[in-house]
């Protein structure tokens, strides 16, 4: 389907949002390509979660959890597997082949408690036998599964698997044994090439079918957005807070249509987990429905580059980010940003006030020539306790500059000020042109302050103590690059990144950074790249909390990283945990346990 308006091109705010978890992992055996769930599983379901080798599946789970965890997955697995079959030793059961979990049943009204789980068999007959739990099977081929005066599952033959689903399908089974042996594709059928490669060589493969549950739950969420919508409408009409409330119910529209959106315009959703005794990696795939605003925005840049600005990224950071502000996602993405607007500032903004808003986020945008990589940083005992430092390369030095000229006063009135005022927050953008200059440079200064309405209020009180008198920042513009740095001393960080760049950058990865890398293929060529260090977030997350916390020195070395892809109608995440960082975090979290311990009484 189509857009039916701008707001829906918000799709990818909230398609990000939708993703579940699955467990057990593995890789795939040759023997389960004789008897592959995908031709079994309907290309109607609403959601499908295949596992490839139980077996390999719960081995590499164990090798990872090795040193992490004193207790493997395998045998409490297979302990809950046999319990599910009423089978402590898995009687007739393959568990190196693949199974899969997928619901609803086909045959009559899609209904999502219809749940099915397809179990490889070695022999069937066996599963039935040899199994004092499983009843010999009746007219309709039928086995019930549990004490025979309260059976908890039934089980039918179809083709090399069980199909086992809670007691009471029994209906269900039948129809659904027909549907299924009669289906020359299943939902293997309906996926793309790359998707269908995913699903048989990931370990475990998650997906989800988000036209068809548009159409089953859409309706019943806009309703509950609507019933949510009109409570605030009865507290406005009480004169509890009309100007929060009108905008609270103004921005339940544009989750609404954003939720439309999402439900209309996202085919399905993939998840897969690949484990490896060094590593865990998690990949997202969100596609859309060809033909959609959804689909032109993932249509990704016709090239893949290396960020020839990485070399910026620092190690002992908190976070490190690189990716490029170019090609048709993010022209896209700003429309889609100017476009919520309206909504965002309620209707009481003027059209020409409105129309000032969307060119200067417009000439904002215009002003950057793609790639961008930046650092934040803990920083104890200074307020705010982090910092942040970027370079991105630039396009119109002199719009953006125009566009920090007009910031102040729109900070100070109308519709943005107004905004802010709404949610209890008086904030001020404070411009000082060539405040200083290094080496020639000029550098620019700005104060930005955040301060809550009320100053007795004790969110008042807690945003003072998390950021003081305000953010300072400088920014410069040396060779065509725009450097910024919000710190503590933010001169003296902005005029090393000036050295830096007068001297030619660097266009190689510091080592920490290209380690988190390394764990992603193609993570230097991605549209944005992310690495995260959960040990350090946490000091950073302590050293903010209004009450004091315990905290480690523990060194950390290793980081998480994230990398995204654009193209071809899909957004690709991928997330990436080296097991040295769950380790290291399981020694700060038993140091901080200590410490916390020897505090009590």
């Amino acid at each position: 389907m189509t857009s039916q308006g701008s707001p829906r091109k918000t799709v990818i705010f909230s398609a990000l949002l939708l993703a579940f978890m699955a467990v057990n992992l593995g890789v795939v055996s040759s023997a389960q390509a004789a008897s592959d769930p995908m031709k079994m599983v309907p290309k109607s379901c609403l959601f499908c979660v295949r596992v490839n080798s139980l077996d390999n599946a719960l081995t590499q789970t164990d090798m990872f959890l090795a040193g992490v965890s004193p207790i493997g997955v395998s045998m409490l697995a297979k302990a809950q597997l046999g319990q599910f079959l009423g089978s402590a030793n898995l009687a007739g059961v393959d568990t190196a082949g693949g199974f899969a979990v997928f619901s609803p049943l086909p045959g009559g009204a899609p209904d999502p408690t219809r749940v099915g789980v397809l179990v490889p068999m070695t022999s069937y007959q066996q599963f039935v036998s040899g199994n004092t739990n499983v009843s010999e099977a009746n007219a309709q081929g039928i086995s019930q599964i549990g004490p025979p005066s309260s059976p908890m599952m039934s089980a039918i033959q179809v083709g090399d698997f069980a199909l086992v689903s809670p007691a009471g399908n029994e209906e269900a089974l039948v129809q659904a044994k027909t549907a299924l042996t009669s289906s020359t594709a299943g939902l293997g059928g309906s996926l793309d090439a790359t998707e269908l490669k995913q699903s048989s060589a990931a370990p475990v493969w998650a997906y989800a079918n988000i036209k068809m549950i548009g159409q089953i739950f859409g309706p019943m969420i806009q309703a509950q957005l609507q019933q949510i919508k009109q409570g605030m409408a009865a507290m406005s009409a009480q004169g509890q807070d009309q100007a929060g409330t009108a905008q609270a119910a103004a921005a339940m529209d544009m989750y609404g249509t954003m939720l439309d959106t999402v439900l209309k315009e996202t085919n399905f959703i993939s998840l897969s987990l690949l484990p490896s005794p060094t590593s865990m990696r998690l990949g997202l795939t969100v596609a859309s429905t060809p033909g959609t605003e959804m689909a032109n925005m993932l249509k990704g840049s016709a090239t893949k580059q290396s960020n020839k600005l990485m070399g910026y990224l620092q190690d002992g950071a908190v976070m490190n980010f690189a990716g490029s502000m170019d090609g048709p996602f993010w022209e896209k993405f700003n429309q889609a940003y100017i476009d919520m607007m309206p909504k965002l500032m309620g209707q009481g903004v003027s059209g020409d006030a409105l129309e000032q808003i969307k060119t200067m986020a417009t000439d904002a945008m215009d002003a950057f020539a793609g790639p961008i990589a930046g650092s934040m940083s803990t920083k104890p005992g200074s307020s705010p306790p982090f910092e942040v430092k970027y370079v991105a390369a630039l396009k119109d030095a002199q719009k953006l500059r125009q566009v920090m000229e007009q910031a102040p006063k729109m900070m100070k009135e109308g519709p943005v000020a107004d905004f802010y005022k709404n949610m209890g927050m008086k904030v001020s953008f404070d411009l000082k042109q060539k405040a200083q200059t290094h080496k020639g440079v000029a550098i620019d200064a700005i104060t930005f302050k955040m301060e809550a309405t009320n100053p007795d209020s004790v969110e008042a009180q807690q945003m003072k103590a998390m950021f003081g008198d305000g953010f300072h920042v400088n920014i410069a513009v040396v060779d065509n690059l725009l450097v910024y740095a919000l710190a503590k001393d933010e001169g003296a960080a902005v005029r090393g990144m000036i050295d830096k760049v007068k001297a030619g950058g660097s266009s190689s990865m510091p080592a920490e950074v290209k380690s988190a890398a390394d764990l992603i293929p193609g993570a230097d060529k991605a549209d944005f790249l992310v690495t995260i260090n959960a040990l350090r977030a946490m000091g950073m997350a302590a050293a903010i909390a209004p009450i004091p916390l315990p905290q480690s020195q523990m060194p950390s070395r290793s980081n998480m990283a994230l990398a995204g892809t654009v193209g071809d109608g899909k957004l690709k995440i991928d997330l990436a945990v080296p097991k040295q960082h769950v380790q290291e975090i399981m020694g700060v979290v038993m140091q901080m346990q200590m410490q916390q311990g020897g505090m009590q009484p």
